[in-house]
């Protein structure tokens, strides 16, 4: 079984100056969805008031893992209003194609004023017979986000875990591992053409146990494994240099067929390899991110 590993003091840094940017708590959640390292250390006082609740903190629980397993699925940013009325973004940190983590926006509170996300949260929360008064302070004493500045920060989370995907500050250990000798050999040749029966020479098995490795471990076939190696390359040089050309992006990736890389980026993405990179570009800007006391 792989192990997972985290650099705690890089990893801390990182969500230390995202905080200051954003001025949202984010932590890195692990498989069984615990904190590994967050920041601030505690949760914000209206969650934990929330949490005080031993029906409302099982719900919590409920709701974290169901995020998790949605963004999982997707291998994306996944926003949503937990069961409590507050807002939270959650994204997978995929290393070498294998979920090892998730990072977390928490606790975001939106609405046209202060008094209409107060009403919202307790109603939400009222069978779990918390005083709505306490209630009321909480949420008057958090930041008020607008939508627009949640959604630029679902878009900044995904810049994140690329981030800690690129440092390396999480990463699975087991050199004896078939997918670590999988995921290695396609890095060591993703610009060129990589053949299923070299593959299994490498890990001495046939074509079927290659395809049930392939499928246990990245939940996918093999093709399709060594299709999305290539498109996260992709993404890591597009996020590096936005102005990067794109024959260059599709050579370096191991796509010979330049409108063949376009449509597997647009495929797995969700949009061209030129609008991923023009939106990546302007979020480096993070004079886009605007803390406001009310929605605009």
């Amino acid at each position: 079984m792989m192990k997972q590993y985290f650099n705690r003091v890089k990893l801390l840094a990182v969500l230390k100056d995202y905080y200051n940017i954003t001025n949202i708590r984010i932590a890195f959640l692990d498989n069984n969805y615990s904190d590994v390292e967050g920041y601030p250390k505690e949760r914000a006082e209206i969650c934990n008031y929330i949490r005080s609740s031993a029906e409302a903190d099982k719900q919590c629980h409920q709701c974290d893992k169901r995020a998790c397993e949605e963004s999982r699925k997707s291998g994306q940013a996944y926003m949503y209003r937990c069961h409590a009325g507050l807002y939270e973004i959650i994204d997978p940190l995929i290393v070498n194609n294998i979920v090892i983590g998730y990072l977390f926006f928490a606790h975001m509170i939106s609405g046209p004023d202060y008094e209409t996300a107060s009403k919202e949260i307790i109603e939400c929360t009222k069978k779990y017979n918390l005083d709505p008064k306490i209630l009321n302070k909480l949420v008057r004493n958090s930041p008020l986000l607008n939508q627009e500045y949640i959604k630029s920060s679902e878009r900044l989370l995904d810049i994140v875990t690329t981030h800690l995907c690129m440092e390396q500050m999480g990463f699975l250990k087991n050199s004896n591992s078939f997918p670590f000798l999988i995921n290695k050999y396609i890095h060591e040749h993703i610009d060129q053409e990589i053949a299923i029966k070299d593959l299994c020479s490498l890990l001495g098995v046939c074509k079927t146990k290659l395809c049930q490795i392939s499928q246990e471990f990245f939940e996918c076939g093999i093709h399709q494994h060594i299709r999305n190696i290539r498109i996260e390359k992709a993404k890591s040089l597009l996020i590096k240099n936005p102005d990067i050309s794109l024959d260059d992006v599709a050579s370096e990736c191991g796509f010979s067929d330049y409108n063949y890389f376009i449509q597997i980026f647009r495929k797995i993405v969700g949009t061209t390899p030129k609008k991923y990179a023009a939106k990546n570009k302007g979020l480096n800007n993070t004079s886009n991110f605007i803390l406001s006391d009310s929605v605009q």
